[in-house]
């Protein structure tokens, strides 16, 4: 078993579990505050999600995916985790477009429950996942030999995940 893997593991889902734990904050945000003290937040969320996350989610497709479809003996045993990739990608996309209507400066109550719904959508799943996530991570730590475990480390970390 190989040190590296552990700690950038460990490490890149510290960093993106306290982006995500930080989102009902903002959600609450909706339709409480004015535009102008909301949309900086938002602006926060959108680019963890766009800059952080995604490419997080493009590694693990990568790099993880296959070597856990490997270990399992199952080309398709990731594929729930991409479905959801897939559903997180739309979400984003969703958030990212609301987000964009708001700098009007008004936010009406039907897109202010709207704007609440993809955030905290977003942040159920994103716990959910990035659960289900470490229980694969563990099982790859304990699994793969030294070798492997520094090439996945590597992998994560020149996908900028370290830097999280």
């Amino acid at each position: 078993m190989t040190s590296s893997l552990p700690r950038v593991s460990h490490e890149h889902h510290e960093r993106l579990t306290r982006h995500v734990d930080a989102m009902p904050a903002v959600g609450d945000l909706i339709g409480t505050v004015p535009v102008a003290e909301l949309a900086p937040r938002l602006d926060e969320v959108c680019a963890f999600l766009t800059d952080l996350l995604v490419p997080h989610m493009e590694a693990s497709e990568r790099a993880l995916y296959p070597e856990l479809e490997r270990m399992l003996q199952n080309r398709h045993s990731m594929t729930p985790m991409r479905h959801e990739h897939t559903e997180i990608r739309d979400l984003v996309q969703d958030l990212a477009r609301r987000r964009s209507t708001i700098d009007q400066g008004h936010l009406s109550v039907g897109e202010a429950v709207a704007l609440r719904r993809v955030v905290f959508r977003l942040y159920a799943m994103l716990k959910v996942h990035l659960a289900e996530e470490q229980l694969y991570l563990d099982l790859i730590e304990h699994e793969v030999s030294a070798d492997a475990g520094d090439t996945l480390a590597s992998a994560l970390e020149h996908a900028g995940i370290a830097e999280l």
